[in-house]
């Protein structure tokens, strides 16, 4: 909508803006951008905080537990702390764990390849955008906790047997090619509400479930535009019972990524808003 204003998070930590630029500047790619309430800015591919009341997510969020699969660069997992929430993140390892058109297995990493240690001393893989995620919660000194994953292996057995209230997977389903799989694994640690998207079909508001196959040579990482009646089943299917597909949200840009070929990327995107319960 014209004239929202972005929702600006808190800077909690103590650097000097010299610093704090310094830091960011430290990765190319942020997708989410970050405007805080102290002047600071870092912008990214999209400007989540201009359209987070549009989600829906619980208010308060003091005490609970939320899961945020897919993180990149951290925006969500940085609002649902500031709401009060514990939170874990989930984000992949580099590119080997991506669905990518024509990679029949996942990739291998040597141990030693890994970009840092978490807090436990665990080697942590940054996917092509979640290094934004280690540097907000340096600068910022956020609680949140990460683990690298694929969707796929989401289970209880990952997080411990810990199950949480608020299961958050944001622009991820088209990116899998198994999105029902996904959902499954999602559910499998669901014990209150999940939040996700999907890419709208234009035009296709048939009571037929459909999907569209958008994968190709020149788009290798996206994989399908579900209708709102697929999107509906897919959940279903997956377990979930209250299914909620009413409404959407968009994806607002801010500062689109540019390339050394100079290929620009993002987009403003209208996307299908699921909320499910088990």
């Amino acid at each position: 909508m014209e004239g929202r204003q972005t929702h600006r998070l808190r800077f909690t930590g103590s650097c000097s803006a010299q610093e704090f630029e310094r830091r960011c500047a430290e990765h190319d790619f942020w997708y989410h951008s970050f405007y805080f309430t102290n002047g600071f800015a870092r912008r990214g591919e999209y400007d989540v905080g201009r359209d987070v009341a549009d989600y829906g997510f619980p208010e308060p969020m003091a005490g609970m537990s939320v899961l945020d699969i897919g993180t990149g660069s951290g925006w969500f997992a940085t609002y649902f702390e500031q709401q009060g929430a514990e939170v874990t993140t989930v984000d992949s390892r580099r590119y080997v764990d991506f669905d990518v058109r024509g990679r029949y297995e996942r990739g291998e990493l040597p141990e030693d390849s890994a970009d840092r240690f978490d807090e436990e001393g665990k080697r942590v893989w940054y996917s092509p955008v979640s290094a934004g995620f280690w540097i907000m919660k340096d600068l910022l000194g956020l609680k949140a906790r990460f683990l690298n994953a694929r969707v796929y292996d989401v289970s209880p057995r990952l997080f411990g047997g810990q199950r949480f209230d608020l299961v958050f997977m944001g622009s991820l389903l088209m990116h899998v090619r198994d999105p029902i799989g996904a959902l499954m694994a999602a559910r499998s640690v669901c014990r209150g509400l999940l939040v996700t998207n999907a890419l709208v079909t234009a035009g296709d508001e048939s009571e037929t479930p459909t999907m569209e196959l958008i994968n190709s040579e020149r788009d290798t990482l996206n994989w399908w535009r579900p209708n709102r009646a697929c999107l509906s089943g897919m959940l279903q299917a997956a377990g979930f019972r209250d299914v909620d597909v009413s409404r959407t949200v968009t994806l607002t840009t801010d500062h689109p990524f540019t390339d050394w070929k100079g290929n620009r990327t993002g987009a403003d995107q209208t996307l299908y808003l699921a909320h499910a319960r088990p």
